[in-house]
């Protein structure tokens, strides 16, 4: 090739180096300020000056922005100009050049993701749909509907999580998961666990029990207690006020050992519906998506109070499959340069 000084300039190993060093201190960047969340996340966390600031720099959206992008624009441009400056179809440099041509094609494939790819946010309230997904300030229409048929939020119990029966001593310590049952080893009773409700409050016109919200304000648990003759009796016991529920027969003593639960699984049951059919029923739990048309849903959030809508995270990446044909060549570059061609040498 011609060595001009914009050549030069485009094939030098230090211009290489420097854009390398650019897009690793961005992407810590992009690290460590959570991406393509909501504002209201970043209000909390930032305060609304902070928001504002994160907002107006693209800082909320780092890797599509095009300070983050002209980098990878030039180091393309770069990889190109070190492949036609040492061109090679030899048996030798096939492998090196290969995994050079790889890169580039990976490179090509996230910019095409960048430049043609779509993120956004929906948030469905249980049985209605959506047919739109929010990315920043934009509205962008899916071309079907998601309806949310239900939403299922499980929690994982602390083994130390125990409900605990005295009669002036500890005399059994009962698991708390509903549907628990255990007997009192040399008396014949028998316990069950029959609800947990985090945060109990109870309707005084029904006298129905319920949950106010998910968060573990008020936590308690139903218990059954089956006496010898087959008869039984409900009652609640609360965590933070072991000295209030309803009296039994018995002179049992029950504290309920309540330890913080963690969220173990929330899945949102969702229906696509395309034409006015619905054309797929399936769940989606973190880090096992639905696709749909070449867009993903991920789950990302919920409704921490009531459980009442569940958060997607929208997806549609075009350069993936240019991406995953970057890393097949590159293997193959590495086969050839590493197995192939010491085996030819040898021969």
């Amino acid at each position: 090739m011609r060595q001009t000084k914009l050549w030069k300039f485009f094939s030098s190993i230090k211009l290489a180096i420097w854009l390398f060093t650019i897009i690793c201190a961005l992407s810590m960047i992009g690290t460590f300020i959570a991406q393509n969340e909501e504002s209201a996340f970043y209000i909390n966390r930032y305060g609304q000056y902070g928001y504002n600031f994160l907002l107006k720099t693209g800082l909320t959206d780092v890797y599509n922005s095009w300070w983050f992008i002209l980098p990878l624009i030039l180091i393309s441009l770069n990889l190109t100009a070190c492949i036609l400056n040492r061109i090679s179809f030899k048996g030798r440099q096939l492998g090196a050049f290969i995994c050079h041509v790889s890169v580039l094609v990976i490179l090509a494939g996230a910019l095409i993701g960048m430049l043609c790819g779509q993120k956004g946010y929906i948030k469905i309230n249980k049985g209605q749909e959506a047919n739109f997904f929010e990315a920043g300030k934009k509205h962008i229409d899916l071309g079907f509907s998601i309806r949310l048929d239900d939403f299922i939020y499980n929690e994982s119990i602390d083994p130390k999580e125990k409900l605990s029966v005295y009669d002036g001593k500890l005399i059994a310590e009962i698991p708390t998961a509903v549907g628990a049952e255990q007997e009192i080893a040399g008396a014949g009773y028998k316990i069950k666990i029959l609800r947990y409700l985090p945060d109990f409050v109870m309707d005084m016109s029904t006298k129905e029990a319920s949950s106010r919200s998910a968060n573990a304000n008020n936590p308690a648990i139903q218990v059954e207690f089956k006496d010898k003759d087959g008869s039984s009796e409900k009652f609640w016991v609360f965590a933070r006020y072991p000295d209030i529920h309803q009296a039994i027969k018995t002179n049992y003593k029950f504290v309920y050992n309540w330890v913080g639960r963690r969220p173990n699984d929330f899945i949102s049951k969702i229906t696509v519906i395309k034409d006015g059919k619905e054309a797929l029923s399936k769940d989606i739990r973190v880090n096992s998506p639905v696709k749909f048309q070449g867009y993903i849903f991920f789950q990302q959030s919920y409704d921490q109070e009531r459980l009442n809508w569940s958060g997607l995270k929208v997806v549609k990446d075009p350069g993936v499959s240019v991406v995953y044909l970057g890393f097949i060549l590159f293997i193959l570059g590495l086969s050839i340069r590493f197995y192939i061609n010491p085996l030819l040498r040898r021969k």
